[in-house]
């Protein structure tokens, strides 16, 4: 694995360099590139320097970090993916090393948007903590895979995008132990309970002018694999004025019942052909029916 970085790091030109202290030492950050696509390798280094030795260090890690809204409305930090470094007994005893790192860039990471930013966080394990204003930014670019779908959603399909992104935090979704059945029967549970950080990145659409009478608004959620990509289209219907009282109404949209969470598949065969992705999602809004608490009686 040290020989991969190595040979990673022969190959980048540096272009990106943020320096912290940290308690007496001197953390450098640097990486190949301010700008990466999911599935793509993120390769750097992070050189440590300090007069009094690094005895006290005996791990590194550095996070891919992002700024996304939880289930509960409340905005956290996390990681969507870290490395660990270990520093062996003769870079303890140095005053100055280098240590190289690569990581793959997740598929699920969301794109920057807005305010929205992704940030490579690093931190050692001694009791000082990093000044939270020390943020080595970093774009994060829409996979191509996205852009296409997006494009053939917009351009073939003629639904509208809207300015609104969000990418949710679902928490309880992660882990072995999942028991709550609410949970384990949610429709986008098989695809969070893969991830190592259960999130999803929802890009809205209005319909197209054929459909408007049918749904309210459509969110799309990419699930990107090797093998090709799952898309999972939810539909939320209107809820007519003649389906019973405001009260009722209300209900119905408290419990969700009128989005619905499809799901389709592409093989990378399929991603390549515009018509079958058109197809496809069209033959789902054509046949797609509204939920039974939502039909005219």
């Amino acid at each position: 694995m040290l020989n991969k970085h190595k040979k990673a790091l022969n190959k980048a030109k540096f272009k990106k360099k943020i320096t912290r202290t940290i308690g007496s030492i001197l953390v450098d950050t640097i990486l190949a590139t301010d700008e990466i696509t999911p599935g793509e390798e993120l390769v750097g280094k992070v050189e440590l320097r300090s007069k009094k030795g690094l005895q006290e260090i005996e791990r590194i890690k550095v996070s891919l970090m992002q700024q996304f809204m939880t289930m509960d409305n409340h905005i956290s930090n996390l990681p969507l993916h870290s490395v660990e470094i270990r520093l062996t007994e003769e870079q303890r005893n140095s005053d100055e090393v280098t240590v190289p790192f690569s990581m793959t860039v997740p598929l699920y990471v969301p794109h920057n948007i807005g305010k929205r930013q992704c940030w490579i966080q690093t931190d050692v394990d001694i009791a000082y903590k990093l000044d939270p204003r020390d943020l080595d930014f970093i774009q994060v670019n829409p996979h191509p895979i996205v852009t296409k779908v997006n494009k053939v959603l917009t351009g073939r399909l003629g639904l509208l995008k809207t300015n609104r992104e969000e990418v949710i935090y679902y928490s309880g979704f992660g882990g072995r132990f999942v028991i709550d059945k609410r949970i384990l029967n949610h429709p986008l549970y098989p695809m969070l309970s893969k991830r190592s950080v259960p999130l999803v990145h929802e890009l809205e659409f209005f319909p197209p002018d054929e459909f408007k009478e049918k749904f309210k608004e459509i969110e799309i959620i990419y699930d990107l694999h090797h093998e090709g990509l799952d898309l999972y289209v939810e539909l939320q219907y209107f809820i007519r004025k003649n389906i019973g009282g405001y009260f009722e109404r209300g209900a119905l949209r408290e419990k969700g019942v009128d989005e619905v969470i499809h799901k389709i598949s592409f093989t990378n065969e399929e991603l390549e052909m515009e018509e079958q992705i058109a197809s496809q999602i069209l033959d789902l809004l054509q046949n797609a029916e509204e939920p039974v608490e939502l039909r005219n009686n």
